[in-house]
């Protein structure tokens, strides 16, 4: 009983373990090991370094803090559900959009319970999580897949400017999009309090948890080795506060390696290594978009990126392709499992919901990737 709890608990991480340990079988064991494994140790090692700051931050009620000053002075729904938004979305950026839903969709769910909003709890947690992706597209840093591509920036050449470039009319786009789906909410006066006193805990560690912080941005930006830094933090969060190792949602991480032992094993299986050259050489972008509908953006990004020169269209609709199908995007596998946890959550009404928002973003941003390319 307890392995199933598990396995229900985290099923995308039995999934991927699975995927990659049958890819083993498939691929011979020299190819296996020839895969690009630095790059992908990077990699994990950044996202690590943004998990143990927010789980630093959390330890600290800062994150909380935030929010009760954000929400706790607000008199309209519209007011509260944009607020609520607008967190995820800009966490996203520094944080990675996993990490900021994890963080503000169970917050969410609580204030709206609380706010008597149980029946426009669906919508706001969904459209966090298009928050949440929108947002992310912004920075190198914002989700794995990003984080993915601007690590072969070696490879491809490309600048941090061209990087953006790529992004900003997505992001733009987008962000117009999410803030007239938000505004659609029904207006209400509220009349509860939203949100208990929160005391921000050792205070005197903020300003060094907010400096480690810079340093993995100027890592992600070269500027510092990533072992360096991964000595760094492992030493500080250790001194400082080592609880928060145990805070940290770790398979995370497993999932992206698994991720990543499966979809370069998959390239290496000569029919498909054929099929998606052919794809690949038609239409990269809308390639990746619909590959993402059905094997997750994350893995796609690593299962497309070889077969083409023009990383940006890998790069745009791998965040595209993170709209669509609830595989699409680990974003939107975490949200539904959290709402899941919840009493009385409905999977169809989820859905009722999920669907016409996501199928809303694909038709609003894949024309903007051809109207600017």
């Amino acid at each position: 009983m307890d392995i199933l709890e598990h396995v229900k608990k985290d099923y995308l991480l039995v999934i991927s373990a699975i995927l990659a340990l049958v890819s083993l079988f498939i691929v011979p064991f020299d190819t296996v090991l020839s895969y690009d494994y630095p790059r992908i140790v990077e990699t994990i090692c950044t996202l690590l370094f943004f998990l143990l700051i927010v789980a630093g931050l959390k330890e600290c009620n800062a994150l909380k803090k935030v929010a009760q000053r954000i929400v706790g002075n607000l008199k309209s729904a519209t007011a509260l559900c944009l607020a609520l938004v607008l967190l995820p979305f800009f966490c996203a950026m520094l944080f990675s959009n996993d990490v900021a839903l994890l963080t503000f969709v169970p917050l969410a769910i609580t204030i709206l319970r609380m706010a008597n909003m149980d029946l426009t709890m669906v919508a706001v947690i969904i459209l966090q999580t298009v928050a949440a992706n929108t947002g992310s597209y912004l920075t190198p840093f914002g989700n794995p897949h990003n984080l993915y591509m601007y690590n072969l920036n070696g490879y491809y050449g490309f600048s941090l400017l061209e990087y953006e470039s790529a992004l900003v009319p997505i992001v733009a786009v987008g962000t117009l999009a999410l803030m007239a789906m938000v505004l659609i909410v029904p207006k209400q006066k509220l009349d509860v309090s939203l949100v208990e006193d929160v005391e921000i805990k050792d205070r005197r560690l903020l300003p060094f948890i907010m400096a480690l912080f810079l340093l993995a941005i100027v890592t992600v930006l070269d500027v510092v080795p990533f072992y360096v830094t991964l000595i760094v933090f492992v030493v500080a969060f250790l001194i400082m506060m080592p609880q928060v190792f145990r805070k940290v949602d770790y398979s995370i991480l497993f999932v992206f390696f698994f991720l990543f032992v499966f979809a370069n094993g998959m390239t290496n299986i000569e029919s498909i290594h054929d099929g998606l050259i052919d794809l690949m050489s038609r239409d990269p972008m809308l390639t990746t978009v619909m590959v993402s509908q059905f094997a997750n953006n994350v893995p796609t990004t690593i299962l497309l990126q070889p077969f083409t020169d023009d990383w940006a269209a890998v790069l745009v609709g791998a965040d595209i392709g993170g709209f669509g199908t609830p595989i699409a995007s680990m974003a939107s596998i975490i949200t539904l499992k959290l709402y899941l946890q919840e009493e009385n959550s409905s999977v169809r009404r989820y859905f009722r919901i999920f669907i016409p928002i996501n199928l809303a973003m694909l038709a609003v941003l894949i024309p903007t990737y051809y109207l600017f390319v």
